[in-house]
């Protein structure tokens, strides 16, 4: 009877093991995709409406006019897909301030911790940048983002 059970219990382990073990081989053309910086959505409805699944936000920085966001959460062997949306500014505030909202679908059985480093485009707010700089407010972390006249061109 116990042997049964230690069969059962490492053929679990084994399956469970072997599925979070898939590799994906990464070719040139899929690391220069995912240089590309993201475009942020325009979203006019509360952020609550939006769902997403759990992820960590570690840290970010403006590179160039692209906003870098160090993101880790549970996964590894699935596909995952992240989502920027902002806010219309309603109030003519000096300097200007934007709410940001990330959301993440997570499609991936697996529980490996992945870190990845997120680009989006911040192009949407240069006009802002250029007239004293705006206040990016991303799911509650503030960073600013300023374009002196020959960084905008």
């Amino acid at each position: 009877m116990k042997l049964i059970f230690w069969i059962i219990a490492s053929l679990a382990l084994i399956i469970t093991i072997s599925e979070c073990k898939s590799t994906k081989k990464v070719t040139e053309d899929d690391a220069t995709e995912k240089a590309v910086a993201q475009k942020i959505t325009l979203y006019d409805k509360p952020f609550e409406d939006l769902k997403s699944d759990y992820f960590n936000i570690d840290s970010m920085a403006v590179e160039n006019q692209t906003l870098a966001v160090f993101v880790s959460y549970g996964g590894g062997c699935g596909e995952v897909d992240f989502n920027m949306y902002y806010k219309p500014q309603m109030m003519a505030v000096m300097p200007h301030k934007s709410n940001l909202f990330l959301t993440l679908t997570d499609n991936d059985p697996c529980r490996s911790v992945v870190s990845e480093k997120l680009l989006f485009d911040l192009s949407v707010f240069n006009k802002e940048a250029k007239s004293g700089g705006v206040i990016l407010n991303l799911n509650g972390k503030e960073l600013r983002y300023q374009l002196s006249g020959e960084q905008a061109d």
